[in-house]
């Protein structure tokens, strides 16, 4: 009985886990581009947490549940200057230097 009890235990863990690397998976992401209207070189962040990024010619954020705060400065630093808790995009020359994804 008590070797069942763990497998339910260890199985009931893993569909958690299951639940929440999925959830990670869809985070809601930032393309930035590297020219003007939109146009140029463009980097995708995705990922939970702060990415830094240097591209500065427009933006578009699809939002899938997880809001995000920008920053005028690399690393995250200083206060946030604007959030996105909804899909966006402008094709206008933008401040940001950095992202924090809420996960």
């Amino acid at each position: 009985m008590a070797a069942n009890k763990n497998s339910l235990s260890m199985l009931f863990m893993a569909l958690v886990l299951m639940a929440v690397v999925s959830e990670l998976a869809n985070a809601s992401s930032l393309t930035v581009f590297g020219g003007p209207g939109c146009r140029g070189g463009a980097a995708r962040y995705d990922r939970c947490g702060c990415s830094s990024f240097s591209l500065s010619g427009g933006y578009q954020f699809v939002y899938t549940g997880q809001t995000a705060s920008m920053y005028n400065q690399a690393g995250c630093r200083g206060v946030s200057s604007f959030g996105f808790n909804a899909n966006a995009n402008g094709c206008h020359s933008i401040g940001w230097r950095s992202i924090f994804i809420q996960c």
